[in-house]
């Protein structure tokens, strides 16, 4: 089997395995700070994670190209993309408590459902961002706080916020929206910028 990584031909007997995905490990673990980005089976893309194609044995293979990219490259891409996410969100949630303390909920509730996809992305995002310090590194420019505590914060507002509508209280959600969820993520802003440029 032929096998090149980022374009460069490799010696076949540097990565040992019985399937595609031991190879794919042995890389990895000779590349430290990396991970899988693309794979090419015979000139055919497939999934790096796909289950079937890690199982495949490298004798029925004629060629493996690999494309590893750095996690760090990773994690900057993605704390470029919440940054520029959170300038989207934070005006989303002033809009929605401005339509709610208006009486239109039904424009309001739209909002909020977007809200609540947009608070989910963005965890995820943290999550991928944060992963390496399993959560309990202190953030930069969040008075001390670990992304635990950040967290179990915004599974308190999620509950409170809930509750609000389940009962309807427009005006609770609308303070909730405002008065918590703006400021923790302007917080989330102040966080991600001291990451992004840490001097």
């Amino acid at each position: 089997m032929k096998v090149s990584i980022n374009g460069v031909e490799q010696e076949e007997s540097e990565f040992e395995g019985d399937t595609i995905g031991a190879i794919l490990d042995s890389m990895v673990q000779q590349t430290p700070g990396s991970y899988i980005r693309r794979i090419w089976l015979d000139e055919v893309e497939s999934p790096p994670d796909d289950h079937e194609t890690l199982q495949k044995n490298p004798s029925d293979i004629q060629s493996l190209e690999v494309e590893l990219a750095h996690l760090k490259d990773l994690v900057a891409t993605n704390l470029a993309n919440a940054v520029d996410y959170l300038k989207r969100l934070i005006p989303g949630f002033e809009k929605a408590a401005e339509l709610f303390r208006t009486g239109n909920e039904q424009e309001a509730n739209k909002y909020y459902l977007q809200i609540l996809d947009g608070i989910d992305w963005f965890s995820q995002v943290v999550n991928i961002i944060m992963k390496p310090d399993a959560g309990e590194m202190v953030m930069p420019g969040s008075d001390n706080e670990s992304l635990e505590a950040r967290q179990a914060k915004l599974t308190d507002l999620m509950s409170q916020m809930l509750e609000a509508n389940k009962k309807q209280d427009w005006v609770l959600l609308a303070d909730l929206l405002e008065y918590e969820m703006v400021p923790f993520y302007k917080d989330w802003e102040k966080i991600l910028s001291r990451l992004e440029n840490p001097n």
